[in-house]
């Protein structure tokens, strides 16, 4: 999935409004963030098939960053961080949905891919629903779900200024043109290109998301 990660942003800051919608980007898209690395350093693998214009979707091997245990195994850091840094209330829930919001990558991508996400190592068991084989309905359920998350976010009980609400109304909506046009296109993707987006989106997603909703990180220095 592209823009269904953040729908999932959305939705748990609707959980806690303290906290910034910023790093919750950044936890959903984590695990395509350490594929871009994992990739430069050739633990995690991927390669454009000769097929493209039929399958969609490029060949992946990524058991480092999107496997089954690995993602626990990141889900589980995820948690341990944000229970030790945050400090304004009840630490313990914030750490639960950062290592929620980790995880949620993997169950939404097993439920989109074809058979691509190992379970442990490169060579183990992979598992995958493989929707992409019906994209119209995958990408059906993915706008829907930041249908939902954006209603949740506009919904928050909490003072978010105006500017901020459609600043990442916006976001959402080029995000999700982006998506529909990347998984519909027939042309084959540079491995380049999407290696290089994989480390810089979910770092300038994240630092958007973190400006436009910087007044919940204000209002969260003054929550005991």
């Amino acid at each position: 999935m592209g823009v269904g990660h953040l729908a999932v942003g959305l939705m748990l800051k609707r959980v806690d409004p303290r906290i910034n919608l910023g790093p919750l980007f950044f936890a959903t898209l984590l695990p395509d963030f350490l594929f871009g690395i994992f990739y430069w350093l050739g633990l995690d693998h991927a390669s454009v098939p000769a097929n493209y214009q039929n399958a969609k979707s490029v060949v992946l091997v990524p058991p480092y960053s999107h496997g089954l245990v690995s993602s626990v195994l990141w889900s589980g850091l995820m948690f341990w961080l944000a229970t030790y840094f945050w400090s304004r209330g009840n630490n313990k829930k914030v750490g639960l949905l950062f290592g929620f919001a980790v995880f949620s990558h993997f169950i939404l991508d097993f439920i989109v891919h074809v058979r691509d996400l190992p379970t442990l190592g490169p060579h183990s068991y992979r598992l995958g629903l493989g929707l992409w084989d019906h994209m119209g309905i995958a990408l059906t359920l993915e706008l829907l779900l930041v249908l939902t998350g954006l209603i949740l976010y506009m919904s928050t009980p909490r003072e978010i200024p105006l500017s901020g609400r459609f600043g990442i109304l916006i976001l959402m909506v080029v995000f999700s043109v982006l998506t529909v046009v990347g998984m519909t296109s027939s042309a084959p993707p540079s491995m380049t290109v999407l290696a290089v987006s994989w480390l810089v989106t979910p770092l300038v997603l994240s630092g958007l998301a973190f400006w436009l909703d910087r007044k919940s990180f204000d209002d969260s220095k003054h929550v005991p």
